[in-house]
C-alpha cells in the first residue's frame, strides 16, 4: 500500500463519530479532502447515515482503533448521550443507558431498555455482553425509541454491532497491548478461503490487567480484567442469488468485581442498621455498624480506590452462541432474509452489599455450596424482507419476528453474621436463599415503508406488533437449623435470626444446608403496537449545504412488562414501560463537504417508566431490590456531533448533548425506624424483632432520573504527519459530563451524595503506520490528568444508612503493535 493510500485510508476513516461502513465507490474522497460518505443499516437497509432520519453514530474498525476503543465501555466517552459501565453495582456486567433510559437490575425477569445486537442477534442478558472490540465492522449507536424495526426493549434505543464477513482473500492480523496495572491484551484474526465458494474466518480476544482497587482487609487488588473470546464464521456463496453465514462464538469472564467504598448519609438512620445493631453487631463487635463504615470511609487516607470489604467480590460469566443467517436475493430489487440464533449465557457473582469488614449482607450464587449459577438460553427467528418497487421510489421492510428465553437454576444465598455472641449470648445469622426460574416467549409482526415524492421529499410510516408471555417462578429456601452446628448438636431458632446452641460444643458449619418453604410462580402476557412516522428533506448541491437533509420524526417504543423480584409474599406484576418520542433531526455537509453537522431535538413522555425501590425481605429482614413504575415522566435534549477537517492534515471534533428529564409522577413507599408510639397517619407498621419498621406513602417526583448527565461534551483534535518512514497521528481528546446522578434508592437520590458534578477525562494517543500499510503501533495513556469521581455503586440507604461509591479508573498507559497480513 502506497503512503498516499494510506493518508487516504486513515484520514477518512479516522472521521469521528460518524463513519461506519466505508464506500468505496466514491471518487471525490482523497484528492479533495471531502469527508467521506457513511454507509448505516440503522433501518435493517444500506443506506447513507446523512439520509437517514434516525439518531445514529457510526463507528468503523478504523474510527474505534483511532480513538483506542477496545471495549463497549470505551464507548462512553465518544458517542454522546449514551452511559455505558462496566458493571452494575458489584457485577461486571454491561449496563448501559441511552438519553437516561436503561435498566439497574439485571434479573432474568427484567430486561434493559437499550437492546444489544450482534450482527442482528438479539443479546437478551447484560452477563458477557461487555464486548471486546477486535474484528468487527462497525459499531451503530441507535438514539431514541427503536420499537418498530427493532421491537421490545429498546425505549432507549439499541447498539448494533456487525463483524467482518469472511472473505475470498487469504488475510490476517496479530495485536499485542501492553500497559501498567500489568495489562496484557492480545488479537488474533486469520481469514483462509477454503474454497471459491466457501471462506472461514477466525477471531480471537485475551485481555488481562490487574486491579487498581486494594481491598485492605485481604489485601488484593480488585477491578482486574480477564477475559477471552473467540468468533468462528463460515461464508458460503451456495449460488449467485444466495449466501449462508454461520457465526460461532464464545466468551469466558473471570475476574473480580466492585468492592465499593462505604459512604455514611449524615444524620440518617436505616432500619436494617437500627435493627442489626442490636440484634448482633454491637453485642458481638462492640462497635456499631456505622463505626465499620467509617472505617471503610477512612481507608488509605480517604482514597477512593481503597476499600475494606471481607467478601471482597467475583464475577464469572460464559457465554456461547451460534447463528446462521441465509440472505438470498428473490430478484433484483428483492431480498429475503434469515436469521436463526442460540445463545446460552452463565453467570455467577458474589456481592458484599454492606462494603465493610463485618459479615453485614452478603449475597452469592458462587461460594456458598446450596448457591448455582444462572443458566439462560435464548433462541431467535426473524424473516426479513427488504426489497424496492416503483423504479425505487418506494423502500420496504418488513418481517417476522420469534423469541424464546428460559432463565433456571440461579439459586443465590443471602446471609448476615455469624455473630457470636449476639444479643443475650445468643448465635445470629439471617440467611436466606432463592431460586429464580423465568421463561419468556414473544413474537411480532413488523413493516416500514418509505415513499419518495421527488428528490427532495420522502415520508416514512412503520408499525410493528408485538405479543410476549412471561412466567416467574421464586422459590424461597430457609436454614435447616440442625446443620449450624458442624459437631451436629442442637441449634434451636427463636425468631429474627436468632439460635440457641450448645455454646461448649457449638462450631458454626458455613455450609449449612436449606429448605424449601414457599414456590409462588405467576405469568404475565403484553401486547403493544408500536408505530413510527418520519417526513424528510433532503438538500441538493448549493451555496450553503452541499448534502444532507432535514427530518421530523415521530415515534413509539415498548419495555416488557414482568413480575417483580421482591422477595415475600405474592409476586407483583409492573407495567411493560411505553413510551413516545418526537425528534426534530439535521445531517449537514458544508464547506465543499469538509465541515458535517449531525444533530436532534427530541422530546420523549415516557409512561410507567420502570424504576427500582427497596423492599423488606420477610425472610431475614434485609433489603431487596424491587422494580415499580414511575407513572409518568419526560426527558427532552439536544444532541450534536460535528466532524470538521478544518486544513489538509487537521482533523477536529466536537459532540455535545444536553438533556433535561423531570419525573412528573413516581408514587412509592419508604420504610423508616417507627420510632414513635403511634403508627404515623397513612403508614402500615411491621414488626421485625426489637424494631418497628413503617411503611409510609412516598411521593418521588422530585427526584433526578438516573444516569442522565444534564450536559456532556467531547473535544478531540487529531492531526496526520505524513514522513517517508510512515503516517504519524498524535490525538487529544477530552470529554466531560456534568450532573449525573446514581442514586438509587430515595434516601440516597435526596442525600445528594450520590449526584457527581463533574466528569473528566484528557486522553491522548500517537498512531503510526507502516508506508506498506501493514504495521500499525501506538502509544496511549487515559485519565492523564488523574481525575477521581463516582462512576457507580450500590445505595441502600434506607434500609443500611449508607452506601457505596465506585470510583473511576486511575490513569492508564500503555503501547501496543499490530500487524496485518
Amino acid at each position: 500500500m502506497s503512503a498516499t493510500s494510506c493518508w487516504r485510508r486513515t484520514i477518512l476513516a479516522s472521521v469521528i463519530p460518524v463513519v461506519a461502513i466505508p464506500f468505496t465507490g466514491s471518487t471525490a474522497i482523497a484528492q479533495d479532502l471531502v469527508l467521506e460518505e457513511i454507509i448505516v443499516t440503522a433501518r435493517k437497509r444500506v443506506e447513507s447515515l446523512q439520509e437517514t432520519p434516525v439518531a445514529v453514530t457510526a463507528l468503523s474498525s478504523e474510527a474505534l482503533r483511532e480513538q483506542g476503543v477496545r471495549n463497549l465501555a470505551d464507548i462512553n466517552t465518544v458517542v454522546p448521550n449514551i452511559e455505558v459501565a462496566a458493571g452494575n453495582g458489584n457485577a461486571g456486567l454491561a449496563n448501559i443507558y441511552i438519553r437516561g433510559v436503561g435498566q439497574r437490575n439485571s434479573g432474568a425477569n427484567i430486561d434493559s431498555g437499550v437492546g444489544i445486537y450482534i450482527d442482528g442477534v438479539y443479546v437478551g442478558r447484560p452477563d458477557g455482553a461487555l464486548l471486546d472490540i477486535n474484528d468487527i465492522q462497525s459499531v451503530q449507536v441507535l438514539r431514541g425509541p427503536q420499537g418498530t424495526l427493532f421491537g421490545k426493549n429498546t425505549t432507549g434505543g439499541a447498539l448494533v454491532f456487525t463483524s467482518n464477513r469472511p472473505q475470498d482473500e487469504f488475510e490476517g492480523m496479530v495485536g499485542l497491548r501492553v500497559g501498567n496495572y500489568d495489562r496484557l491484551d492480545a488479537d488474533l484474526v486469520l481469514n483462509v478461503p477454503l474454497t471459491d465458494s466457501i471462506f472461514t474466518r477466525l477471531s480471537a480476544t485475551h485481555r488481562s490487567r490487574d486491579g487498581y482497587v486494594e481491598n485492605l482487609f485481604d489485601g488484593d487488588d480488585y477491578i482486574d480484567e480477564d477475559r477471552q473470546s473467540v468468533m468462528w464464521q463460515t461464508r458460503w456463496l451456495a449460488s449467485e442469488d444466495l449466501t449462508l453465514d454461520l457465526n460461532l462464538n464464545w466468551g469466558q469472564t473471570q475476574q473480580t468485581a466492585r468492592p465499593q467504598k462505604c459512604v455514611k448519609v449524615p444524620g440518617y438512620l436505616g432500619w436494617q442498621e437500627a435493627l442489626f445493631d442490636v440484634l448482633a453487631v454491637v453485642p458481638s463487635t462492640g462497635r456499631n455498624y456505622a463505626d465499620f463504615c467509617a472505617d471503610s470511609a477512612n481507608a488509605g487516607g480517604g482514597d477512593p480506590r481503597k476499600v475494606i470489604s471481607d467478601l471482597g467480590s467475583v464475577y464469572e460469566a460464559e457465554n456461547m452462541g451460534a447463528a446462521l443467517t441465509a440472505e438470498w436475493a428473490l430478484n433484483d430489487d428483492m431480498t429475503l432474509k434469515s436469521i436463526s440464533a442460540w445463545r446460552y449465557t452463565e453467570a455467577e457473582q458474589n456481592d458484599d452489599l454492606d462494603n465493610t469488614a463485618i459479615p453485614f449482607l452478603h449475597r452469592t450464587n458462587s461460594i456458598h455450596p446450596f448457591s448455582t449459577p444462572a443458566e439462560t438460553d435464548q433462541y431467535s427467528q426473524e424473516f426479513q424482507l427488504v426489497g424496492s418497487a416503483f423504479d425505487d421510489r418506494l423502500q420496504y421492510v418488513g418481517g417476522l419476528y420469534w423469541f424464546k428465553e428460559e432463565t433456571d437454576n440461579r439459586r443465590a444465598v443471602t446471609l448476615l453474621g455469624p455473630y457470636d455472641p449476639a444479643i443475650s449470648n445468643l448465635l445470629f445469622i439471617s440467611a436466606e436463599a432463592n431460586l429464580k426460574i423465568a421463561e419468556n416467549e414473544a413474537w411480532a409482526v413488523f413493516s416500514q415503508v418509505e415513499w419518495e415524492f421527488n428528490d427532495h421529499w420522502r415520508a416514512t410510516l412503520g408499525v410493528r406488533y408485538t405479543d410476549e408471555d412471561r412466567t416467574f417462578t421464586r422459590e424461597l429456601f430457609a436454614p435447616v437449623a440442625g446443620t449450624l452446628d458442624a459437631n451436629g448438636g442442637p441449634v434451636i431458632p427463636v425468631g429474627g435470626g436468632l439460635y440457641v446452641v450448645d455454646r461448649p460444643d457449638f462450631v458454626y458449619n458455613p455450609n449449612f444446608d436449606f429448605v424449601s418453604v414457599d414456590e409462588p410462580t405467576k405469568s404475565v402476557s403484553n401486547s403493544d403496537v408500536t408505530p413510527m412516522a418520519s417526513l424528510q428533506y433532503l438538500f441538493g448541491e448549493g451555496d450553503v449545504i452541499d448534502y444532507g437533509s432535514l427530518y421530523l420524526t415521530y415515534s413509539e417504543g415498548f419495555l416488557s412488562g414482568g413480575l417483580s423480584e421482591a422477595p415475600g409474599g405474592d409476586l407483583e406484576e409492573f407495567e411493560p414501560e411505553e413510551v413516545e418520542n418526537i425528534e426534530f433531526g439535521f445531517k449537514l455537509d458544508m464547506l465543499d463537504r469538509r465541515l458535517r453537522v449531525n444533530g436532534a431535538i427530541f422530546h420523549t413522555d415516557y409512561t410507567n417508566r420502570q424504576l427500582t425501590t427497596l423492599v423488606v425481605n420477610p425472610g431475614t429482614g434485609s433489603p431487596a431490590p424491587a422494580t415499580i413504575n414511575a407513572k409518568s415522566s419526560t426527558i427532552q435534549g439536544i444532541e450534536l456531533e460535528t466532524t470538521w477537517l478544518a486544513a489538509e492534515n487537521w482533523l477536529v471534533t466536537f459532540n455535545a448533548a444536553i438533556n433535561d428529564g423531570d419525573i412528573e409522577e413516581f408514587d412509592d413507599v419508604q420504610l423508616t425506624v417507627g420510632d414513635t408510639p403511634e403508627t404515623p397517619a397513612g403508614c402500615s407498621r411491621s414488626d421485625l424483632t426489637v424494631i418497628q419498621v413503617d411503611e409510609c406513602p412516598n411521593d418521588r417526583s422530585d427526584e433526578n432520573l438516573p444516569r442522565l448527565p444534564e450536559e456532556s461534551y467531547m473535544l478531540a483534535v487529531q492531526y496526520s504527519w505524513q514522513t517517508s518512514w510512515g503516517l504519524v497521528e498524535p490525538r487529544l481528546q477530552a470529554s466531560w459530563k456534568f450532573d449525573i446522578d446514581y442514586c438509587f434508592d430515595s434516601a440516597s437520590c435526596r442525600s445528594g451524595l450520590w449526584l457527581e458534578d463533574k466528569q473528566y477525562d484528557l486522553s491522548a494517543r500517537v498512531t503510526w503506520f507502516s508506508p506498506d500499510g501493514n504495521w500499525t503501533a501506538a502509544l496511549w495513556g487515559s485519565n492523564l490528568t488523574e481525575e477521581d469521581y463516582i462512576i457507580g455503586g450500590g445505595a441502600l440507604v434506607e434500609s443500611q444508612g449508607n452506601g457505596g461509591i465506585v470510583a473511576n479508573p486511575p490513569r492508564m498507559y500503555g503501547a501496543e503493535v499490530q500487524y496485518r497480513f
